[in-house]
């Protein structure tokens, strides 16, 4: 696993969400409890102090083309991984849920909720 994505798994735990599903954490799980969340915001300081700023996706913020979408559909009926769809159009995993759910081809991610909400 590289760094990219331990940061990544570290930032959906100290929100609450479970980076393997995207499913908001019960109350009652560790990574809930203020101390847990406390040591995983020092530790997420810290890296990112001592990286230099995390470029994102190459297409990150881009409105998606016909062409981009249509191809995005086809990835997506043929069974291609969201992350696999992710890499090979230049935007992050949230990016391609949110675009596949306001297609109806999937329905209501924790990532595309909190885009809904304005997070």
């Amino acid at each position: 696993m590289d760094i990219d994505k331990a940061i990544e798994m570290l930032e959906h735990l100290s929100e609450g969400v479970n980076p393997v599903t995207g499913e908001i954490l019960p109350e009652n799980d560790s990574c809930n409890q203020a101390d847990v969340i406390r040591a995983l915001y020092t530790v997420l300081n810290k890296l990112n102090s001592s990286k230099s700023k995390r470029a994102g996706p190459e297409n990150a913020g881009k409105p998606w083309t016909d062409k981009e979408t249509e191809q995005l559909k086809k990835e997506f009926s043929m069974g291609m991984s969201i992350n696999s769809i992710a890499k090979a159009h230049c935007r992050s995993k949230g990016a391609v849920e949110v675009k596949l759910c306001r297609l109806g081809l999937i329905e209501e991610t924790y990532f595309a909720k909190k885009i809904k909400e304005g997070y």
